[in-house]
């Protein structure tokens, strides 16, 4: 009972900070978020390349290509605000335009020019909001069935805003059931889940602000201007690599297809028998798919 009562507390005081719109003039220009430093996995040498995990993940569920990309370039696997070994403050600043300005800072700190961004799902979110907000710092990005349209949450995410019964249920349930049961929900063939990332989410998740800050984000995960700002990504001229499930049911493939269209200097691979992240379902794929665009 004791245990029951301090979640409620946590569910009703979880909102108490106050409310930023969620739209690219307020959190971009007018109210920026504070200085933060992100957690980076660094590894190899030669052209920087940054990676952007999806909604809560971190920088391992990229484990199985960076080898491959670190004996050609210098691979910089960060940890978005909130999620893996970065920060997690309580300020109900988790919007892909809070990510974006925190990855453009980490990118000044560390003066890394001519980038390659390779984004994942909310991560390809942010990779499209910083190629509008600075794209002279980036070279060529990759968007890994990422998160770029007006689209119906997944039904996992869906739960948890149902009022009070989804935030209990989240907090009472063991992590290493919802880790599990999200993989099962992502991947097309189920006995292609990584067991070894799947631990360390399990860890993730448990650790102490991990879930409240995973119920904070699920409520920002599309902005509130995201039609107005999808009308931009015809600017977005920097060469582009667009990988999809052809399985997806997080993002469908058809949001694929219409961001190859919008975006004028792309391409489109189509994973067959894949899922939403490619990156842990089909590794080899998806690595010779990067190492055609990257090192031509």
């Amino acid at each position: 009972m004791r245990e029951i009562l301090l979640v409620i507390v946590l569910i009703f005081t979880s909102g108490c900070a106050p409310k930023v719109a969620n739209r690219w003039q307020t959190r971009v220009v007018e109210q920026p978020p504070k200085p933060l430093s992100l957690h980076a996995e660094v590894i190899g040498q030669g052209k920087p390349v940054v990676l952007l995990h999806g909604f809560g993940a971190s920088h391992v569920t990229f484990s199985r290509i960076v080898p491959a990309l670190s004996r050609h370039f210098r691979v910089y696997a960060i940890d978005l605000k909130g999620f893996g070994d970065s920060p997690k403050p309580d300020d109900h600043r988790y919007s892909v335009y809070d990510q974006a300005v925190l990855v453009e800072r980490f990118l000044q700190k560390h003066h890394l020019r001519d980038v390659t961004l390779i984004g994942h799902s909310y991560g390809g979110g942010v990779a499209l909001a910083l190629a509008l907000m600075n794209p002279a710092r980036i070279e060529k990005m990759v968007l890994i069935d990422s998160a770029s349209y007006k689209q119906q949450l997944p039904k996992l995410i869906r739960w948890l805003q149902i009022p009070i019964v989804g935030p209990l249920a989240f907090y009472l349930l063991p992590a290493s059931y919802e880790v599990k049961e999200s993989y099962k929900y992502a991947f097309y063939d189920d006995r292609k889940i990584p067991k070894d990332i799947v631990s360390v989410y399990i860890a993730n998740l448990s650790r102490p602000h991990a879930k409240r800050i995973y119920l904070e984000s699920s409520h920002e995960l599309v902005p509130e201007d995201i039609e107005c700002l999808s009308r931009y990504y015809r600017k977005i001229r920097t060469p582009t690599l667009i990988i999809w499930g052809a399985n997806d049911i997080v993002i469908p493939k058809e949001k694929g297809y219409r961001l190859h269209r919008d975006l004028p200097n792309s391409r489109l691979a189509i994973i067959p028998r894949c899922g939403h992240i490619p990156h842990e379902e089909s590794p080899q794929k998806v690595v010779k798919l990067l190492e055609e665009f990257m090192l031509q």
